[in-house]
């Protein structure tokens, strides 16, 4: 893995009413959140993917007031990028790459930035508009290189919201693609381009996705792209669709009639092939995984998906309120969160070691680890008693 994401401290609207506090989340490499509805578990990630898109210079800045403290590791040492933001600009921001700050800039865009690109690393001043990072706007690979690392991760980040369609009712009005005509990161888009296209650039690649959909329990024979037609509506006849065939059924059951949670798996599972296959090593994010699905398959999926992420080293975060589907991961890799008003905070292995790795004697499944509370106090209420 070249770089990923550690922890997320994230604020909004802070002193008012309507604040929000992300406090220290840690994550590891595989990273199951739970927590109840309304416990801030789609809001965590909403902050990830809002991250995402202003360090890749598609947001516009908010228009509120916001802060973001994010650390990442990569290799072994750490990078700090810490920035504040007011009414659209950017007040300031400030990158520590590895122990030394490397980017420094103020409210009126004006800042400086350490140049690699020579024998010696020296410091230039910058002026840039305050409405964008300073780690989006003065990238550039040869004078300064780590923000071209922290770009990549921005670019390699992966986000499936598993409750949305996932493509299932968009199709294609063709069915030749390019690959600069197709924008893997869109996961809501339609996913005819994909499959066809990792079809054609991958010998194994479907081999593969019919494997992997029959380890969650569809006996899939045969997968791809076809032309879809529907009889009363002449002007779409030239659509073309994702089809499926199952062990026993001749026909092709295109996306239209497949089972929601059915295309749903089949999406992620596509995208997330294709996202090896490519050498990919960066963060893939999945909110409400398993959401439509029936609980067997549901934990089918969510074991392939662990089993993927860690022989590729892929950093996987995944959300649920599902028992079932936490009974499937071990509780080492949770994240549980708790909402106290607007603030949330996150208890996992590294800030509740103790408490873990008490669960074990206590011969309870770990939904009752959830359920209980026991991960806010452990044996502790008994002992007081």
């Amino acid at each position: 893995m070249n770089m990923y994401l550690r922890k997320l401290t994230f604020s909004e609207n802070e002193g008012k009413a309507i604040e929000w506090l992300i406090d220290n989340v840690h994550l590891g490499k595989i990273n199951l959140i739970v927590g109840q509805n309304s416990s801030g578990k789609t809001r965590t990630l909403n902050a990830i993917s809002e991250l995402v898109e202003m360090l890749l210079g598609g947001r516009n800045i908010p228009k509120i007031h916001g802060k973001y403290k994010v650390t990442f590791i990569t290799g072994e040492e750490e990078v700090l990028l810490d920035f504040e933001y007011d009414n659209g600009v950017i007040l300031n921001e400030q990158l520590i790459w590895k122990g030394e700050q490397v980017l420094g800039r103020g409210a009126d865009g004006a800042g400086w930035i350490i140049y690699m690109g020579g024998k010696e690393h020296i410091s230039l001043d910058f002026g840039i508009p305050p409405k964008q990072l300073a780690s989006y706007a003065k990238r550039d690979k040869l004078q300064h290189p780590f923000l071209e690392e922290l770009h990549e991760w921005a670019t390699n980040m992966r986000r499936f919201d598993f409750s949305g369609n996932l493509g299932k009712n968009s199709y294609a009005l063709k069915s030749v693609f390019t690959e600069d005509e197709i924008d893997f990161s869109d996961t809501s888009a339609s996913l005819v381009p994909v499959l066809q296209y990792a079809m054609e650039e991958f010998t194994g690649f479907r081999d593969q996705l019919i494997s992997d959909m029959r380890e969650i329990g569809y006996q899939l024979e045969d997968a791809g792209v076809v032309q879809y037609s529907e009889k009363h509506n002449p002007s779409q006849l030239d659509r073309y669709a994702v089809y499926t065939t199952e062990a026993g059924l001749e026909k092709q059951v295109t996306q239209s009639d497949m089972s929601q949670g059915m295309f749903r798996a089949f999406s992620v599972l596509a995208r997330f092939d294709r996202y090896i296959l490519k050498g990919k090593t960066g963060c893939v994010v999945i909110d409400d995984i398993g959401e439509g699905l029936d609980f067997s398959r549901a934990k089918l999926l969510v074991s392939l998906l662990v089993k993927k992420a860690k022989s590729s080293g892929i950093q996987l975060i995944m959300s649920t309120n599902d028992s079932f589907i936490m009974n499937s991961v071990a509780i080492e890799n949770w994240a549980v969160l708790q909402r106290n008003g607007n603030k949330i905070s996150l208890y996992n292995y590294e800030n509740s070691r103790e408490i873990f790795e008490e669960f074990k004697f206590t011969g309870l499944n770990n939904f009752d680890f959830y359920a209980s509370e026991f991960f806010k106090t452990g044996f502790s209420d008994q002992s007081e008693e």
